[in-house]
């Protein structure tokens, strides 16, 4: 999703669970069965782009996204409505894993050149209502965010930039290395964005998960595979 054009709705305002109170959030699929584009859109999220085409399922305690061709995709939660922001979120903790990265993802060389910055799997934080500039007429302003993926050959610690939104928005591969199977990826939220941007993180407002295997080659008969069976953010 990181350079193609789509268009995340901040204009709709969608409802959404907490558990046990405004301060954490649990998005839980390892007991999930049924149709995964049903699922998410009965609960408020929005498929965006070609995440139809990336093969999304509840599978064996997970939700998995395997793209057999060269797409992206993205599911996306809006938490804006005042009563429904999210705060006091300090920290995130993800679990997920990676079967095969997109052959050709590439997020190194000068930001200021375009770039292959593709990602098997993401989870995307948005902070926020002021949309920051994208730097391209072409592609929409979005908040503040804080973006975590499974790469291949980024490096941990290393806040990257993308081709568009390098104003607003960050991108931390965890973990990294090349490395398959299961991870538990954490992230003190508040002060990576405090270190980031310079100042205190306004709520969450919204919340996404992609993927994105656009100019990517195709191996195993697929583009890329991986799945997320957790996503917690925590005080």
């Amino acid at each position: 999703m990181f350079d193609r054009l789509f268009t995340i709705a901040f204009f709709v305002l969608l409802p959404f669970q907490l558990l046990g109170n405004n301060e954490s959030y649990l998005l839980d699929f390892t007991q999930i069965q049924g149709n995964a584009l049903d699922w998410f859109e009965e609960r408020g999220w929005e498929e965006q782009v070609d995440m139809d085409k990336m093969n999304p399922r509840f599978e064996n305690g997970s939700l998995v996204i395997e793209a057999k061709d060269a797409v992206s995709g993205v599911f996306f939660k809006d938490f804006r409505t005042e009563s429904k922001r999210l705060s006091g979120i300090n920290r995130i903790r993800i679990n997920w894993g990676v079967e095969q990265y997109p052959e050709g993802a590439d997020w190194s060389g000068p930001v200021e050149e375009k770039r292959n910055v593709r990602n098997a799997i993401g989870v995307m934080i948005f902070f926020g209502d002021e949309n920051q500039e994208s730097g391209s007429v072409f592609i929409p302003d979005i908040p503040y965010f804080l973006a975590l993926f499974l790469g291949e050959k980024e490096r941990p610690g290393k806040a990257y930039l993308a081709n568009y939104w390098q104003k607003g928005g960050r991108y931390f591969c965890i973990s990294c290395n090349g490395n398959v199977g299961e991870f538990i990826s954490e992230m003190d939220i508040s002060n990576t964005f405090k270190d980031q941007f310079g100042f205190d993180p306004p709520p969450i407002t919204g919340i996404a998960i992609d993927a994105d295997a656009t100019n990517t080659s195709s191996k195993n008969g697929r583009h890329s595979k991986a799945y997320i069976k957790k996503i917690e953010l925590l005080p």
